[in-house]
């Protein structure tokens, strides 16, 4: 496929390794301009070609999508990998109009790598239940004949933090890179209901388990308790655990 590189466009090249592959799952980030809104929009779509120098994705529709798409306009795409949530900045280099409409997209900044690390983590201890969240791109598509079920898994918490989790679940669950996830657990006598997106799995010690990090999308409601208990268990951990 050809590529119209816009004028002033400064490229990098990063290797395609660093990049998802065919058919995987991304979402686009688009600033609408203040005529639609001014909000950035985050839209799933998926991978329809990558070779170095260019990423092309199928073309994602949204509210004023045929006036604010064209060659030039500034997108992120996001997507999540075995080191954590990835994000890269592109310019659309040209928009192609065919049976699947899509973009050709040309870099212009490195790949980001976010592994969530900006909070102290602490280990914990207790039943976490998972279900899957409505409207997940990486869901199983569902088929009016024979509906897809993915059911809550039932998992251990491994740690805590303000801004994510690791859970240990069973082997073939539905819990894969990227999935979106609704953890439900106690946490000293009070239920937290969160939402998240599964940014790394991990090898367990036990060889019919998985671990798995999902990282809790803004805003956390039960931030301030969720601080409050790692403050606390740090302080415990400290003084030498429990007497």
């Amino acid at each position: 496929m050809s590529r119209r590189t816009p004028a002033g466009a400064e490229l990098t090249r990063p290797a395609p390794a660093h990049w998802p592959g065919l058919n995987d799952r991304v979402w686009v980030e688009v600033q609408m301009p203040d005529s639609f809104g001014g909000e950035t929009i985050r839209i799933p779509t998926r991978i329809e070609d990558a070779h170095e120098g260019s990423l092309v994705v199928a073309a994602p529709s949204f509210r004023g999508d045929l006036h604010v798409v064209a060659p030039g306009l500034a997108v992120a795409v996001c997507w999540a990998g075995q080191r954590g949530q990835s994000r890269q900045e592109f310019l659309i280099a040209e928009v192609v109009r065919r049976r699947v409409p899509a973009w050709d997209l040309a870099p212009c900044s490195d790949v980001v790598v976010e592994q969530r690390r900006r909070f102290a983590r602490v280990p914990a201890v207790g039943v976490v239940h998972l279900s899957p969240v409505h409207g997940d791109p990486l869901a199983a598509e569902e088929d009016a004949d024979d509906p897809v079920v993915e059911p809550v898994v039932d998992a251990r918490l491994v740690d805590l933090s303000e801004g994510g989790s690791a859970v240990s679940v069973p082997l073939g669950s539905w819990l894969k890179l990227g999935r979106l996830v609704r953890l439900a657990f106690d946490l000293d006598g009070f239920r937290v209901v969160q939402e998240g997106q599964v940014v790394r799995t991990l090898d367990a010690l036990e060889p019919d388990r998985l671990e798995v990090v999902v990282a809790f999308s803004e805003p956390v409601a039960a931030a301030d308790r969720l601080r409050r208990y790692v403050m606390q268990s740090q302080i415990r951990q400290r003084r030498g655990g429990d007497r």
